[in-house]
């Protein structure tokens, strides 16, 4: 455009880029170093429990996900949500980022489930998701994450948002899951089956290149 004038990149002044991916590594490391060897976080528990093997095995490929601008525009697009909805119901009556964590006794030995809701304003919690498309929604996986968040939390009810370029899409969860059902995910996942936990795991994830049990 002309009378613009452009700088090279080397010149500028103040890199957002870099700010946003130190605070997510920072933010990565965090929590993988204050990680307890008996906890596990929800989202283990709805992914491929190889995941969790190989991340303990393998931190650096860890912390390389960390620079995948998808999985940043997600995280950003929850925290400015979360702040629209204080902003609009006012402060005192959402809380966000909320963590809660339960135990969990698996043939003798107590693990901690942990997971960290989105927002829960009154008795409903809220759970936000970014996909690139709205086909398919609500995935299997994400009201399964719900349902756990209910079980963790004692809550009634949980309203899992979709944002896709074409729509913004809800919906009602009211089933939370049982203790069986806990009790099942944290010990297939312990034992590392099934991997993995859904056939299209393998496309995305980041540690497919050097696992034996990659279906495609």
């Amino acid at each position: 455009m002309e009378g613009i004038n452009y700088v090279k990149v080397e010149e500028i002044p103040l890199r957002i880029s870099e700010l946003l991916y130190q605070w997510k590594i920072e933010d990565t490391k965090k929590r993988m170093e204050s990680r307890l060897e008996n906890e596990l976080y929800v989202t283990d528990l709805i992914s491929c429990p190889l995941k969790l093997r190989y991340s303990k095995l393998y931190k650096e490929l860890a912390l390389a996900s960390a620079f995948k601008p998808v999985a940043l525009m997600g995280e950003l697009l929850h925290l400015g949500l979360e702040k629209l909805l204080s902003e609009l119901l006012g402060v005192d009556n959402v809380k966000t980022e909320v963590e809660y964590e339960r135990e969990v006794v698996v043939d003798g030995t107590t693990y901690i489930v942990k997971g960290r809701v989105d927002a829960i304003v009154g008795d409903v919690l809220i759970e936000i998701k970014s996909v690139r498309s709205d086909t398919h929604i609500p995935l299997q996986h994400h009201v399964m994450q719900v349902r756990i968040y209910l079980w963790l939390t004692g809550l009634p009810k949980g309203i899992l948002v979709y944002i896709t370029p074409d729509r913004i899409a809800e919906f009602l969860i009211d089933t939370p899951a049982s203790d069986g059902e806990v009790t099942d995910l944290v010990r297939s996942t312990i034992e590392g089956r099934p991997a993995p936990r859904y056939p299209w795991e393998c496309s995305y994830c980041i540690y497919s290149q050097l696992c034996p049990s990659k279906t495609r």
